[in-house]
């Protein structure tokens, strides 16, 4: 079984819709880095390579990150022409649980990537250590924050003071690549899970119905931000956010244990509910490539 999520895995990371994503990526955080790259040149002073999190933080590239993990997935429901010979040399519960396992894997590698498409600009001038390092901590500083150097540059998105004080960069990358691989899981999964039974359109609108949640969530008002952040996993993006109040005082976020259990336990519901679905339907193979 391993194995065979293995090579499924491999056929869903190295196909032309993931490159055309990270492809977007590395353009967007080119654009994105620009203004703190000239500021670094100008300090003197590396950077430290926890910038992914922060990334999340701004609804713009957040919104584009979710729409990439769509049309990653929208090859649902994975009956590829080339899937038929799969299927009967496995089996078709062997096959979802391939499917699923895949999924989760290019989840993951789809997310780390990102991470690192994020600090490319940055080479040879990041600081890679365990610590926030002077430039992050002057950048997130109220000092800066109402300076020249916000009203001359088109940030993209910012350091939040309150997080350096609670994790570490490598506490907040491990907590932000694995709720992210989560949550772009998760996302896969309900693609995978309405495909089954209602087809591709159906399938992919559902997932967009988060993403048009993220946005209800971040213009809600502050004190429904939260309550209503519970049931909205695309919002838990903004992870960086999580020790952050905003302007009333209010936290925006549920807690780490809440959004890991929540996401964790609804991949196990709809993983079981794709192999049952498996099991009694009609596979109708598609001749175009995955």
């Amino acid at each position: 079984m391993t194995q065979y999520i293995n090579k499924t895995s491999m056929v869903k990371i190295f196909n032309n819709k993931v490159g055309t994503f990270l492809l977007i990526i590395l353009v967007t955080a080119w654009s994105y880095d620009q203004p703190y790259l000239r500021f670094v040149q100008e300090k003197q002073y590396p950077i430290s390579w926890c910038i992914f999190p922060f990334y999340l933080i701004s609804f713009g590239f957040l919104s584009l990150f979710y729409f990439g993990i769509i049309y990653i997935n929208s090859d649902v429901p994975f009956m590829q022409h080339a899937n038929m010979y799969q299927v009967i040399r496995t089996g078709r519960k062997k096959w979802a649980a391939g499917q699923i396992g895949g999924i989760f894997i290019r989840s993951f590698v789809i997310t780390l990537l990102s991470a690192v498409i994020a600090i490319l600009p940055f080479m040879g001038k990041l600081e890679l250590t365990n610590e926030w390092g002077k430039v992050v901590y002057s950048l997130a500083s109220e000092r800066i924050q109402f300076s020249e150097f916000i009203l001359e540059n088109n940030l993209e998105f910012r350091f939040n003071y309150e997080i350096l004080e609670e994790f570490t960069p490598m506490q907040l990358m491990v907590i932000t690549i694995l709720l992210c691989t989560f949550i772009c899981t998760f996302l896969g999964m309900v693609m995978f899970v309405l495909s089954l039974f209602a087809g591709r359109v159906v399938a992919v609108s559902g997932a967009l119905v988060f993403v048009v949640l993220l946005f209800f969530v971040q213009n809600a008002p502050e004190v429904y931000k939260r309550p209503l952040a519970h049931f909205v996993p695309t919002y838990w993006g903004e992870v960086a956010l999580i020790a952050t109040p905003g302007s009333a005082g209010y936290y925006r976020l549920p807690s780490l244990t809440y959004m890991f259990s929540f996401l964790i336990i609804a991949i196990l519901a709809m993983s079981a509910i794709v192999l049952f679905r498996v099991k009694h339907i009609e596979f109708n193979w598609e001749n175009e490539d995955a």
